[in-house]
């Protein structure tokens, strides 16, 4: 938190810190994420099962009620959220729409494109600083290059935008979803390999999805969606990795981008 205030002070923000008086769940946010914590919790059911909530089971509990009360102390005109932690800022839109906040509102919460590296275009995190200099420069932007490369599955292996269509056309949206997941999965799973037999790093995947955006649900193997529609839900195509003691997790949105991140 101090390193946060230091930040926010360099451009001369104005920081009102928690008052010693505060009550504990002012001061401890982090025990609004313990399971069986008492008091006031905000759930938004049915959408934090599938990706990361998967691997963090509560963990969006959390998350929506800790930023629900940062919203109601501080009532921004405007919120920004990264695209990295695309479940979580799309989880927080629902919530200003369903309680019909206004500070924001669902039209003033914005997710705004991951900010990466120049040369790795590893995803930057406050995280990376657990990385050793060679598990962030050669090992972390595998994740990445993993998703980048279902994407390039998921459009057929082409770049131009006629050719996708073409492509897509011939494959339907469960099958591009599950020849997408298996890619990033066969990229991923060769550089765990390779991490500990060259340099002795110990990396491990946590997942790979293929999910719609307005529900999270796993896109399966089987649907078929006129594309038309595809692109108005919007598929997410999303990862989590170990590498050494630190977990990554990307995305790329492989459908319904403009929609995803409106």
């Amino acid at each position: 938190m101090e390193q946060d205030v230091r930040a926010l002070q360099a451009v001369k923000m104005a920081v009102r810190s928690p008052s010693s008086n505060a009550p504990p769940t002012t001061r401890m946010a982090s025990a609004i994420f313990v399971p069986r914590a008492k008091g006031t919790f905000v759930y938004v059911k049915g959408y934090e099962h599938e990706m990361e909530g998967r691997s963090r089971p509560g963990f969006f509990r959390g998350v929506a009620t800790v930023v629900l009360k940062l919203f109601n102390a501080v009532e921004p005109t405007d919120a920004y959220f990264g695209q990295k932690d695309i479940q979580q800022a799309l989880l927080l839109k629902r919530l200003c729409r369903d309680l019909l906040l206004s500070h924001p509102s669902p039209e003033r919460l914005h997710i705004v494109p991951t900010t990466r590296d120049e040369k790795s275009r590893l995803a930057l995190s406050s995280r990376n600083a657990y990385l050793s200099e060679v598990e962030r420069t050669k090992w972390a932007p595998v994740l990445i290059n993993a998703l980048t490369r279902g994407r390039r599955v998921w459009n057929g292996g082409h770049e131009g935008k006629q050719k996708q269509q073409q492509a897509q056309e011939q494959r339907s949206v469960g099958v591009r979803a599950l020849e997408a997941k298996e890619s990033v999965e066969a990229v991923l799973q060769g550089a765990v390999n390779s991490a500990r037999s060259e340099g002795g790093v110990g990396m491990r995947m946590d997942y790979v999805s293929v999910n719609w955006a307005d529900t999270f649900e796993v896109v399966g193997p089987d649907e078929r969606v006129e594309d038309i529609d595809v692109e108005r839900r919007g598929v997410i195509l999303s990862g989590a990795l170990w590498v050494g003691k630190t977990r990554l997790i990307d995305n790329v949105i492989v459908a319904g981008e403009s929609w995803v991140l409106g």
